[in-house]
């Protein structure tokens, strides 16, 4: 009986200690495969916000593509980047001063981001409109502002001291003439015994003249279609003005140390604010302006830059003055007929220069040049009543840094132009592009940006309103209506009440420190 007692209690004991290491082996199974399936399971992903989700931003531009195309092309990416979103507002260019000015001043529609011409900075942040960035700038290392040429970054977006800008475009006119036609044998032959000195890119706009000339009419480059001799900005409420302005300033402007020499030239005396619009030499250059008429297309006075450069690339003139717009053009194969038959150099100047201090014609020895930086760039502001400057910024950075730039100025209808060292040094971002050499594109406007009789826009406030008024009697002189020494005698009088209305006063002040006479 007690030998069946401990059987049984060995049994028991026995089946005790199986169950247990059987439970413990079971445990330690399941733990092994928890740690297995935990260690094939990925982590869930933290989600990381977007630091300007849900913010939006509104920007007013002109009409495209040229410059608010790569606002629209660039706004996918940043948004990707950031969350934030870009709304486009395109106005016509003849309306888009009065339309930021009046959202400005009057709050009509309020903008977060205004995209203007350098001429208008005056009434812009001269008006306390927008907001210093110069923080914001010394924070960021992407917008590398040591890239942007001086001209344009502590130049040109600059206002009383501060920087109220962001440069997106280096804006200055040179020559496009058609090498094919220039460089002719029998051209060169046939022009030297009519006019009697040899075809070559034009010195002066007198042998300017004479070239366009000589090729407008006939189809000289032999593709079936009359060619003329030269495309020319004449339309209202386009770039005429400034068209006008680049002629006329080596008539009117002497370099300085030269004994006729005054600060700025081309638009008023600094000493008093009377305008100098009116001079003999303003007349002279104006005159020439309309004899062009009967040297391009048919309908040239209806032309703005768009119609010029479509035009030139097309291959119906031998001459033109532009921005940079027509080198990026003239490479694209699907509007271009001119690769491989264009060329490039600094504006024509002049051999007699108007003295407004002399009150004579000075007879120069040598050709003066006085390349003008025509508009002077478009820039970028953030106003005061955008509601989240840091994704404004953002945005302005992004959109103008050296990757992204270099990008919208190497191609076409972006209607940007190089403003920083890396768009002229990176040679090989303009080849990828181009099938003609960029280098000398690229050393033409380089040359242009540092002559040393170089000559800047107007940038004081009222800027607009002198540039209108001015207009309207080109328009009436080309049309025809009235004379050259008419047109601008309206325009001075226009002028001395814009700048009474404006405190003469304080415009000569602004005046003569824009020009870095205070």
């Amino acid at each position: 009986m007690k030998k069946s007692l401990l059987w049984l209690l060995v049994v028991v004991m026995s089946i005790s200690m199986i169950a247990v290491f059987s439970l413990a082996g079971c445990k330690a199974a399941a733990e092994e495969k928890a740690a297995v399936e935990e260690e094939a399971t990925p982590p869930e992903e933290e989600v990381v916000a977007l630091p300007y989700e849900g913010v939006e931003l509104s920007v007013v531009s002109t009409v495209g593509p040229f410059t608010s195309g790569p606002i629209k092309d660039h706004s996918p990416e940043w948004t990707e980047m950031t969350g934030g979103k870009v709304n486009l507002i395109e106005v016509p260019f003849g309306e888009l001063f009065e339309k930021i000015m009046s959202s400005l001043i009057g709050e009509v529609e309020v903008f977060d981001i205004v995209h203007y011409s350098a001429a208008y900075i005056g009434d812009i942040a001269g008006g306390g409109y927008v907001i210093p960035l110069d923080d914001y700038i010394a924070a960021d290392e992407r917008i590398a502002w040591d890239d942007i040429l001086p001209s344009y970054g502590e130049g040109i977006a600059a206002w009383d001291g501060k920087t109220y800008s962001v440069p997106f475009d280096g804006d200055n006119h040179i020559l496009y003439y058609r090498s094919d036609a220039i460089d002719n044998p029998e051209y060169k032959e046939e022009f030297k015994k009519e006019y009697g000195y040899e075809l070559a890119p034009p010195k002066t706009w007198e042998e300017y003249e004479d070239i366009a000339r000589y090729f407008n009419g006939w189809d000289w480059d032999n593709d079936g279609k009359v060619n003329y001799g030269t495309l020319e900005y004449m339309a209202r409420n386009a770039q005429t003005f400034w068209a006008y302005f680049s002629r006329t300033a080596p008539y009117v402007c002497l370099p300085l140390g030269h004994e006729g020499y005054v600060p700025g030239g081309l638009f008023f005396n600094a000493e008093t604010m009377e305008p100098y619009i009116n001079s003999p030499g303003h007349i002279k250059s104006l005159e020439n302006f309309i004899r062009m008429i009967e040297l391009g297309p048919p309908d040239m006075l209806g032309y703005a830059a768009s119609e010029v450069r479509g035009g030139f690339v097309a291959g119906d003139g031998a001459l033109a003055l532009d921005w940079g717009d027509i080198g990026t053009m003239a490479q694209n194969p699907e509007i271009s007929v001119v690769m491989g038959n264009i060329n490039y150099s600094i504006l024509p100047g002049t051999k007699e220069v108007w003295s407004h201090k002399l009150q004579e014609w000075v007879e120069m020895t040598e050709v003066n040049h006085a390349p003008f930086l025509a508009f002077g760039g478009w820039l970028f502001s953030i106003t005061n009543n955008c509601k989240n400057p840091d994704a404004a910024y953002d945005f302005l950075s992004f959109l103008t840094s050296p990757d992204i730039s270099i990008k919208d100025a190497v191609t076409g209808l972006t209607g940007v132009n190089p403003y920083r060292y890396s768009h002229f040094e990176n040679v090989d971002a303009w080849a990828q592009y181009w099938e003609d050499d960029p280098k000398l594109y690229l050393d033409t406007i380089m040359e242009t940006i540092d002559h040393p009789n170089v000559q800047l826009d107007l940038r004081i406030p009222g800027a607009f309103r002198y540039f209108d008024a001015l207009d309207v009697n080109l328009s009436r002189a080309l049309s025809g209506e009235i004379s050259a020494e008419q047109a601008l005698n309206n325009a001075y009088d226009e002028w001395e009440k814009i700048t009474d209305e404006l405190d003469r006063e304080k415009q000569l002040n602004l005046y003569r420190a824009s020009l870095g006479l205070q």
